[in-house]
């Protein structure tokens, strides 16, 4: 190490206290989607379960091929052929070991060579140095305080996928299933529609650094605007572009490839200026059909079954102006369909208080990491 070491630590080789265990002769191919055991791969996240468990215990398992992985695991497990697996000298605690190497894990993707698919070799990982602290109840109190950041953090995972679950119960709660057991009034969207049009080809020449949001296929799903990814355009001053320019309110389908995705759009996009390409359809609804409504119905299991009508196999998929507007759609009370808009509102509102929440979770868990193998957090 370069720095000195903090006072009551000392460095050590991996090889010296890295026991490595004999290689799995079990396939990544062999796994299950359920089984009784976890099966650790060469991916960087176990995701894969198997019913025979090759070991037993605390161990740690290093992916070898493709990219850096590493894992901690106390209980009965396997692996497959692409897995390093060794146990840990007594005189460090395994977990301790775990989350230095993962906060580090840089380190372990330097030594991923070779042409094609890359590898690590048993003689890198004995040649990576490590710091710890000498006395076990130091080691001991890191690993607690990073367990504790770790387990928020999975918290707030956890309760993002339920709020994600949520809206589709409700909406079924209030709407009932695709068998219209609520015998709601049917409407074709034609009936609805007062403006539909689609995007233009041909605005590449238009693309720009910073300008109006250019909405593409990757932009609509799960009925909201999904702004990661974005592209700008500097939109000509054409009746071309004014007829593909959206408002707020809009309901866009996407009607090529990926059939029946689905967003509306909201007034900070609207009032930004945005413009959709020509693999999206923009619809204005009547008062009747509320956008925010239309669009879960479409997501859900009542529009897909309606869209997969149209996506066959061997054809390429695509939806026409009169093939949108056949679609059929629950037509409840308005004041129904408000309300429900309403409720997605608020939990859309949760979600951003979460996403800021969950960031500001990962940045402490990191931040702990950091201090942790800097000797900051204990004497």
């Amino acid at each position: 190490m370069k720095n000195k070491l903090p006072e009551g630590w000392k460095e050590v080789e991996l090889g010296d206290i890295f026991d490595f265990q004999k290689k799995s002769n079990i396939k990544a191919g062999d796994n299950q989607k359920e089984g009784r055991y976890k099966f650790f791969t060469s991916s960087d996240i176990q995701s894969k379960f198997i019913d025979k468990a090759v070991f037993d215990g605390e161990y740690l398992i290093f992916s070898t091929g493709g990219s850096a992985g590493v894992h901690y695991c106390n209980e009965k497990f396997s692996t497959s052929t692409d897995c390093f697996v060794v146990k840990i000298d007594n005189k460090l605690i395994s977990k301790y070991v775990y989350y230095y190497l993962f906060t580090n894990i840089h380190i372990l993707e330097a030594g991923f060579k070779g042409a094609g698919l890359k590898h690590i070799s048993k003689e890198y990982l004995k040649r990576i140095k490590i710091i710890y602290p000498e006395k076990k109840e130091s080691q001991q109190k890191i690993v607690s305080i990073l367990e504790k950041a770790e387990q928020a953090k999975k918290m707030r995972k956890t309760a993002d996928e339920l709020t994600k679950d949520f809206l589709k119960a409700v909406f079924v709660e209030m709407f009932g299933d695709y068998k219209n057991t609520k015998k709601w009034k049917i409407s074709k969207l034609e009936e609805q529609i007062i403006f539909m049009t689609s995007g233009s080809r041909g605005w590449a020449e238009y693309y720009v650094n910073q300008g109006s949001i250019f909405i593409r296929i990757q932009n609509v799903k799960n009925s909201k605007l999904i702004l990661d990814d974005v592209q700008y355009v500097d939109a000509p001053k054409t009746k071309e572009s004014l007829r593909t320019k959206v408002k707020e309110g809009d309901l866009l389908i996407s009607i090529t490839a990926d059939l029946g995705r689905t967003a509306v759009v909201d007034k900070k996009t609207a009032e930004h200026g945005a413009y959709i390409n020509q693999h999206i359809a923009l619809l204005r609804l009547k008062n009747s059909l509320n956008a925010l409504y239309c669009s879960f119905f479409l997501e859900s299991e009542m529009g897909k079954k309606q869209f997969a009508k149209f996506d066959q196999e061997g054809v390429k998929s695509g939806l026409s102006f009169n093939s949108v507007k056949s679609i059929q759609v629950f037509l409840p009370p308005i004041a129904i369909q408000n309300k429900f808009s309403s409720i997605v509102k608020e939990i859309e509102t949760i979600k951003e208080q979460q996403k800021n929440s969950k960031e500001q979770i990962d940045n402490l868990f990191n931040v702990l990491m950091q201090k942790a193998f800097k000797g900051e957090l204990v004497p």
